[in-house]
């Protein structure tokens, strides 16, 4: 991802979101990555953390939503790096979030992964009513 314009842009973006600390394309990416990773390997956290680690993406879904930022040097990079991730994503998280529509969540909001780790999966049957195996 090069370009000075795009790194200053995507910052003023996290700024505008009220993010604190350094904000980079490539540390919310790999932050991305890292999660999807984590949910290939059966997510082993409890819902609540879950649910707060999809932050990164809407952060990540600002900057591709920015008409600016889309104009710059790095944005067809950085978007098609994103892809790639979220790809890694949906190919884990394919059971549908009871009760969420289309209309009211971002996309990754709308499901969650087929498995995960113990207290994941208990919290998924206890709060949602959704059962998933537990991946050791």
């Amino acid at each position: 991802m090069n370009g000075l314009e795009f790194y200053e842009r995507y910052q003023e973006i996290g700024r505008t979101a009220k993010r604190k600390g350094p904000v980079t394309p490539e540390m919310d990416l790999r932050e991305w990555k890292q999660f999807a990773d984590g949910c290939v390997a059966g997510y082993d956290d409890n819902l609540a953390e879950y649910q707060g680690d999809l932050w990164i993406r809407r952060n990540i879904q600002l900057a591709l939503d920015d008409e600016e930022l889309r104009g710059m040097e790095g944005f067809s990079a950085f978007s098609e790096a994103v892809s790639r991730v979220d790809q890694v994503f949906r190919s884990v998280a394919t059971v549908a979030f009871p009760g969420r529509g289309p209309s009211g969540f971002a996309w990754w909001n709308l499901t969650v992964p087929r498995y995960g780790g113990e207290e994941f999966a208990s919290d998924l049957r206890r709060e949602c009513g959704i059962v998933i195996p537990v991946k050791e």
